[in-house]
């Protein structure tokens, strides 16, 4: 990518078009003047620019690229990818200033929770473990929260939120969604969409990015990039509708997946992008591409014979902005001919570029592209403190065995704390590079903070993938050998038996196991963006260590630390007590012991079904009643219908009572279902709650699912309170894709199922729609 490549560039680029450094005098009366509408002032740009510059606004360049742009003084694009401090941030943004028109970048990143790509920031949980709260209040107060630390830093997009739908549990990518349920996924993406951008100062609102159009969780065996082979009923019913409710939203932009669906690649489908999404849903946002995914039509997908025909394919089917290029060579050259050629209208690129234009616009950057240094606020008190709320509600209580939570200090007062992610970082998730320890609660941390009175003993089991040590001695000296776990060595033998030592001088052992998905230990993760895996089970020697414990006969609770779901089947058969706490984020120590010892009353619910095992797959709650018609009966058990653990399961330290349902039985068309029940704490302590409504539509012209949620609400009650729950749910809700792939509501019988997860049904009742 050298200086010749850039002169050849700009030389062939001046063969087509005009030169971005033209004298024509410059009208900026209308397009710097905040009074005026978006649109307007978007026309008044538009009609002043040169065809250069309107490819170039299409065009985004990366920060590891910054000193080849600068020494080859290349400046007209319109985006960089880069996650730099404020003072870096600044600079780069210098460059636009060079340009004739002086039109601002975007500076997008994906900080997907937290701006967990620099140092210091406040890390909330992921976005499953969010989904596991069921709390839209929470989801929008986190967003809100991590707009202002994105925008603070002078960076105004995150590629974030992700809204693929998740049916295989192979798939790494899974902690980047809101997991298996359409109506929850597009509920919460609103919610964080409204976080990031609905502010009324321009200069505090970040451009969000839904991600990935479409189908990225169904890939087949749950592999990045890998194709999505299913049916337009199927994406219509159950992959677009959150993507629908983003755009509803407002959401500025959207990134289309990896993967193809039939064949057609997504950044190559027009009916996509542009008959379905742009034209039917409204989008007036901007796609920008997955990296480099323009490109992958010929490199990957081999739909192109060239990079021209790549894009040429890509820009028609409505893409608008491209990610990433090294050189003019990969995106302008290539474009600028294929306008020549007539082969891209021009009509084309000026809807892609008014799209950027208005979003740059909206965003304020050009009353002030640049940011203050000394105001660059985060991790304040109050970001933090909403952080570690967060990370109390996303915690799921799976099994509680002779209720052995919360914990006794007088009964136990001799812990053993020992797992691969018992001390360090994991807790942060994806998308997130080592952060400072003071900033990190660990679980070790936050079990001694929370008990200072009991005597807490740590064994360090090692790594779930081992780093390469610097000791190469073949030795079984225990000095050695400890020397390999500090520096980063894997559960080993010598580990277990230091384990299992110790356990036996301790009344109750917590082991914390799952996964592994630091961003900035790329080769070490167990799942992530292109960290898939062909089983669910825990990774290397997590089940040895976890059996050698249980052999001890003490008390065991397993903490499972993952961003998808996990089981391995003598786990959940034989350890009394299991606790999921996703990616709970900076504080996720601190949650977990304040439940742990019940400070903390439990009240996450699983946002997507986990199964037995990976022979289970895909195994979401709403499939169709003929998956279990005859099942796995004949040839191995009834059993293996069912999940480890179902949609929405989630244990109390409380219990609840669902009572006096009352809603009407028969509807007429257009008129919305109005009910309302009693919700009531039967236990002696107070919890928190959430009933979950699941409609059937018993009689249809096409097949449906066993059951769908249509509606939710997260509830507190104290003990022995009792709280009426109303619910609307809309007419529209209880329609289908039918034959003609018309969306209509079929008259006839529904069965409407309230309750505290999807296989624990309270209340039911018929009704009927005329």
């Amino acid at each position: 990518m050298g200086r010749i490549k850039y002169i050849l560039a700009c030389a062939v680029t001046s063969l087509f078009v005009n030169s971005c450094t033209s004298n024509n005098e410059i009208d900026t009366s209308v397009y710097m003047d905040p009074s005026r509408s978006t649109d307007e002032r978007v026309e008044a740009l538009l009609k002043q620019m040169t065809l250069a510059e309107k490819i170039g606004q299409m065009d985004m360049v990366s920060e590891w690229d910054m000193e080849a742009v600068i020494k080859n003084k290349y400046y007209d694009f319109g985006a960089w990818i880069a996650g730099k401090e404020p003072e870096v941030v600044n600079k780069l943004q210098a460059l636009s200033e060079k340009t004739r028109l002086k039109i601002p970048y975007l500076i997008g990143m994906d900080a997907a929770h937290g701006y967990g790509t620099l140092s210091g920031r406040t890390i909330f949980p992921t976005s499953i473990s969010m989904a596991a709260t069921f709390n839209r209040d929470l989801v929008r107060k986190a967003a809100q929260a991590v707009a202002g630390e994105i925008r603070s830093a002078g960076t105004h997009w995150t590629f974030a939120p992700c809204v693929d739908i998740v049916y295989d549990a192979r798939w790494g990518r899974t902690g980047e969604t809101y997991g298996e349920d359409p109506y929850l996924s597009g509920e919460l993406v609103k919610q964080a969409i409204w976080g990031l951008q609905k502010n009324e100062d321009p200069q505090k609102r970040v451009a969000a990015s839904m991600k990935h159009l479409v189908a990225g969780g169904a890939s087949v065996g749950g592999i990045n990039h890998a194709p999505a082979d299913i049916s337009e009923r199927s994406l219509r019913s159950y992959f677009l509708p959150p993507f629908k409710a983003g755009i509803e939203a407002g959401c500025m932009t959207i990134m289309p997946g990896h993967n193809d669906i039939g064949g057609i690649p997504s950044h190559a489908s027009k009916w996509l992008l542009t008959d379905v999404v742009k034209n039917e849903f409204g989008f007036d946002g901007f796609y920008i591409s997955d990296m480099m995914d323009m490109d992958n039509l010929k490199t990957l997908h081999k739909v192109a014979e060239n990079q021209k025909d790549a894009l040429s394919q890509s820009i028609n089917a409505g893409m608008d902005m491209h990610m990433y290029s090294p050189d003019t060579m990969q995106f302008v050259v290539p474009l600028t001919q294929l306008i020549k050629e007539g082969k891209v209208p021009t009509e084309r690129v000026d809807d892609a570029v008014r799209r950027i234009l208005k979003v740059k616009f909206e965003l304020g950057l050009f009353e002030n592209r640049y940011v203050d240094p000394d105001k660059d606020i985060y991790a304040t008190t109050e970001n933090r403190s909403l952080s570690l709320e967060a990370a109390r509600e996303c915690i799921i209580l799976l099994k509680n065995e002779k209720n052995l939570l919360p914990i006794d200090k007088q009964k136990y007062k001799r812990i053993l704390v020992t797992g691969p992610n018992a001390d360090n970082q994991s807790i942060l998730g994806d998308w997130t590079f080592f952060q400072p320890d003071s900033n990190i609660t660990t679980i070790l941390k936050g079990i001694r903070d929370i008990a200072p009175e009991v005597d807490v003993v740590y064994s360090n089991s090692g790594r779930i993938k081992a780093k390469v040590s610097r000791e190469k001695t073949n030795t079984t000296d225990p000095a050695l050998q400890k020397q390999l776990l500090i520096e980063g060595g894997g559960i080993s033998d010598y580990s277990i038996s230091d384990a299992v030592t110790k356990a036996r001088y301790c009344d109750l052992i917590v082991v914390v196991i799952g996964g592994y998905g630091i961003r900035s230990d790329w080769g070490l993760r167990t799942y992530g963006e292109s960290a898939d895996r062909p089983s669910i089970d825990f990774y290397g020697r997590q089940l040895e260590l976890v059996r050698a414990l249980q052999k001890t006969q003490k008390p065991v609770i397993a903490v499972i630390v993952n961003g998808k779901p996990l089981n391995n089947e003598w786990v959940t058969e034989n350890i009394p007590a299991i606790v999921d706490i996703w990616e709970p984020g900076m504080y996720g120590g601190k949650a977990f012991a304040e439940i742990l010892f019940g400070e903390v009353n439990p009240s996450g619910k699983l946002p997507i079904t986990i199964p037995k095992n990976v022979g289970q797959i895909p195994m979401y709650y709403y499939q169709s009643p003929s998956r279990y018609w005859t099942g796995y009966g004949l040839g191995s058990s009834r059993s293996d219908d069912y999940p480890a653990f179902c949609f929405g399961h989630g244990l109390s330290y409380t219990t609840f009572e669902y009572n006096n349902l009352k809603l009407d039985t028969i509807f007429s068309k257009n008129e919305d279902i109005q009910l309302s029940f009693n919700v009531k704490n039967t236990g002696k302590l107070a919890g928190k709650e959430i009933p979950l409504l699941f409609i059937h539509d018993c009689v249809s012209s096409v097949v449906t699912p066993v059951a769908l949620l249509k509606e939710f609400t997260k509830i507190e009650l104290k003990a022995g309170e009792e709280k009426t729950i109303s619910f609307t749910i809309p007419y529209s809700n209880l329609g289908l894709w039918n034959k003609e792939m018309k969306y209509v509501v079929e008259p006839g019988k529904f069965t409407l199922k309230i309750g505290r997860s999807f296989n624990d049904i309270r209340l039911q009742q018929d009704i009927y729609i005329q």
